[in-house]
């Protein structure tokens, strides 16, 4: 496929390697040459200076062969606005970034009005991960199949668990009925994709499928405590915060909010009432434990600032008990993240690219491909596939131990309808399944895409 990239910042550069590493052709514009550089010089794509709502440019970048046209600027205007001209010229898909608390009320009816195939609001994104990881402290990492009940999670492995030196064929024999998989891992840097001989150790990162409440039992029967927070503090009053309050008081959760700019803390008081909005500087330590870090159940860094956020959250984390759980927009620090004794972190701008490459990949396998989600783990180095089973008879009605799958990859479960099931060898796709994918490979875009 063609794509046009409007805005080379860090989402358009993410999307641009995604992009490139699945195979398409890739133009890129921005109106500041210094990541046009960076980018031309680390992939093969075309990157021009200039004005996305320019016309002349966005015909230099090939939009009359455009399949796809993805506006990820820092201007939600600029992004609506390229993407109403593009649909104007061609029948190309239209993807754009919206990030506005006032635009997300409207989302359905602008996407409506202007024809966009798709509008991603990555704040909105990271917020709903937050409030995820709050109802499951224990976890580093979740996400939730669309549609359903069904979570993709990853956990840090500790002495203490349970499970620990036991391998997954114990565990199954131990917890009969148990309806959760370990589906990868990572140990001392390296990916595994396991059998049932595979021994937990502490250390490790795994990364589990199951329903909500399966998931629960599960790290319940292990020895973890995974208690949701109710009482949660935050540092910043930026967009995620807005987003994240606003679910956490829904649900009837004690938020407290600190926020340095004096004008925002009005604004964020006179929306939230039911919240404490305090006046104070979020990375101030000694100011935080006045205003009852020791005590909260969770605290969530959402400044501005990457550096502040981690230093706050490494700093709450060796002094409470509470789940640290921050927001870095650099995607290049999370080699230096990885080091750092950080419950969660969360990347808006690796997820927006993200649900981007999705739809991409889903919409350039055309008719023989069902991609519903995308998730990646473990650094990236394992791609989560949701895939829509089709009437294909060399996938479907068949057991899979017949299937000859490729090598690193497993199917890790199959939703029927309501039902979600971790398979065994006897167990077979049905037309209309939806079947969950775990895989080092890259590119799977439909369900023969798993044969060897």
């Amino acid at each position: 496929m063609n794509a046009v990239i409007v805005g080379c910042g860090k989402v358009g550069q993410e999307l641009a390697r995604t992009l490139v590493n699945d195979g398409h052709n890739v133009s890129l514009i921005d109106n500041n040459q210094k990541p046009i550089d960076q980018i031309s010089e680390e992939l093969d794509v075309m990157a021009l200076l200039g004005n996305g709502a320019d016309i002349n440019i966005l015909y230099e970048a090939g939009l009359r062969n455009a399949d796809i046209f993805i506006a990820v600027s820092t201007s939600d205007e600029l992004n609506l606005l390229t993407c109403l001209m593009a649909k104007q010229e061609t029948k190309c898909e239209t993807i754009a970034r919206v990030r506005n608390p006032l635009y997300s009320k409207e989302t359905n009816f602008i996407k409506d009005r202007l024809g966009l195939s798709k509008i991603i609001n990555p704040e909105h994104l990271a917020a709903n991960e937050i409030y995820n990881l709050l109802q499951f402290p224990a976890l580093s990492r979740i996400d939730l199949f669309e549609g359903s009940d069904v979570t993709i999670s990853m956990m840090h492995v500790y002495p203490e668990y349970k499970f620990v030196g036991k391998s997954l064929m114990q565990i199954r024999r131990e917890l009969p009925g148990s309806n959760t998989l370990v589906c990868a891992a990572m140990r001392k840097g390296e990916i595994i994709i396991p059998d049932g001989r595979f021994e937990i150790q502490a250390g490790d990162d795994i990364t589990m499928v199951a329903t909500r409440d399966e998931l629960r039992r599960f790290l319940k029967t292990q020895g973890v405590r995974n208690t949701p927070a109710d009482n949660i503090m935050i540092a910043g009053g930026g967009t995620i915060s807005y987003y994240l309050v606003e679910k956490l008081l829904r649900r009837g959760k004690k938020v407290r909010l600190i926020e340095k700019n004096e004008k925002r803390c009005l604004e964020l008081s006179e929306i939230f009432p039911d919240a404490d909005i305090v006046l104070g500087d979020g990375t101030d330590r000694r100011f935080l434990m006045r205003h009852g870090l020791s005590t909260a159940d969770a605290f969530i860094p959402l400044t501005g600032i990457d550096e502040e956020n981690i230093v706050i959250a490494t700093y709450a984390k060796n002094t409470t008990h509470a789940k640290i759980i921050t927001k870095v927009t650099r995607t290049d620090m999370n080699d230096l993240i990885q080091t750092l004794n950080i419950d969660s972190v969360v990347f808006p701008k690796l997820m927006c690219a993200d649900i981007i490459a999705q739809y991409v990949r889903a919409k350039s396998a055309g008719a023989g491909g069902n991609v519903a989600t995308l998730f990646r783990y473990l650094d990236n180095s394992i791609e989560i596939v949701e895939l829509v089973a089709s009437s294909d008879p060399t996938i479907v009605n068949r057991p899979i131990m017949e299937l000859n799958i490729k090598k690193n990859l497993i199917i890790a479960g199959i939703i029927h309808g309501r039902d979600f099931t971790v398979p065994s060898g006897k167990n077979v796709i049905r037309e209309g399944d939806s079947v969950i994918i775990v895989t080092t490979n890259r590119g799977i875009s439909s369900l023969r895409d798993i044969l060897a």
